[in-house]
């Protein structure tokens, strides 16, 4: 199992029913979200940032 720190951006606009909902769906292609955080918000461009660490699978045979 790999463990990696992860920053994405959201757009407020694609996630107008549920942002968890839309956040947990970004983190899910990229790994098992083991915590995450909006960290900034853009009311300009209507982008959230999210940071997240999650984990993966990493399959490997031992000697």
């Amino acid at each position: 199992m790999a463990t990696h720190f992860i920053t994405l951006e959201i757009g407020l606009g694609d996630a107008q029913d549920d942002l968890v909902e839309a956040i947990e769906l970004a983190l899910a292609e990229r790994g098992e979200p083991l915590r995450w955080a909006i960290t900034q918000v853009d009311s300009a461009t209507q982008i959230a940032t999210v940071e997240a660490v999650v984990t993966t699978h990493v399959n490997f045979e031992l000697p």
